[in-house]
Parts: structure tokens; sequence; C-alpha cells
């Protein structure tokens, strides 16, 4: 994953001033993340980011949070020093860009653990999945089934 691409991204769609507002940012909303999902979560997600993001974690202090998305959007707005609507429009984006850009594992694959109003917003950023069933007839090639014959029976002369 590329740093610059990551706080380029997220510094022109957030309409922030630089990059190190941009890392502050990334840094809170991981840092509320980490709040929200349990300590292990966070240990396999860590690996997978970027040394200077990295960096700025490892400072913060963990304060438990339920993992529903208004105590979740109340801790970004307490760590980034924003207001509730501007908390949540930097966590959307700051959490689709690390869905864009981390390509092994993402906040996306922890959606499942928090609850069900949070988890569109650790989707975000990744495509719809779109399941088609497939109709009667769309086999391709032939099935075959192996048939077995008996043995002849011997017979005793």
């Amino acid at each position: 994953m590329d740093i610059d691409t990551l706080l380029s991204g997220v510094e022109h769609q957030a309409r922030l001033h630089g990059r190190r507002e941009s890392l502050r940012v990334v840094v809170g909303v991981l840092g509320a993340l980490a709040d929200v999902l349990p300590p292990r979560a966070s240990e396999l997600l860590a690996p997978h980011l970027p040394a200077e993001i990295r960096t700025g974690l490892s400072g913060h202090a963990r304060v438990e949070t339920p993992a529903a998305c208004r105590p979740f959007l109340d801790r970004v707005t307490a760590l980034l020093f924003a207001d509730q609507p501007d908390g949540a429009f930097l966590a959307r984006v700051v959490l689709a860009h690390l869905n864009t850009s981390l390509h092994v594992i993402s906040p996306a694959a922890f959606a499942h653990m928090v609850a069900a109003d949070l988890r569109p917003l650790l989707l975000a950023g990744r495509p719809a999945v779109i399941r088609h069933q497939p109709g009667a007839g769309v086999l391709t090639g032939h099935v075959r089934i192996p048939v077995t014959t008996p043995a002849p029976d011997k017979q005793l002369a």
C-alpha cells in the first residue's frame, strides 16, 4: 500500500489542508476503529498498514467503545476534535480509501463483528457483490457418471 496515494486521496476527497492533516485524520479514524473492534482484529490489521500510520497508532490509548455506529462516530469526533457531521464524513472517506488501498485485509473484513448500523460504514468503498443464480439449462458440458459393472460370477466346477 502506498501511503502517499492514500493520504493524497483522503486529502482531496475530504478537502483537507495537507499531508499532516490527512495523516492525523486517518490515524484518528483507525484509533476509533481500534476502540470498537476486539483487540485481536486490530492486531490483524496493523501489519498491513504503512509504518507512518502504525507509529501514530502506537501512542493510542484504547477506550472500550460499543461496536455500534453512534458510539463509533462519537469516538471519531472526540479524537479528531470535529463536529458530528464532519466526523461521520471523515470516517466514511478514510474507511473507503482504506478498503480500496488495503488488498489483503481491510476494515471491511471486520464488518461482521460490529452492529448492523455500523456495517455500511465499514464496507464503504467496497464494490457491491452481485450474486447471480444460474438459470435452468446453463450447463456447459455433459456430466459423465462412471458405471461399474459387477465382476461375473465364477462358478465352481
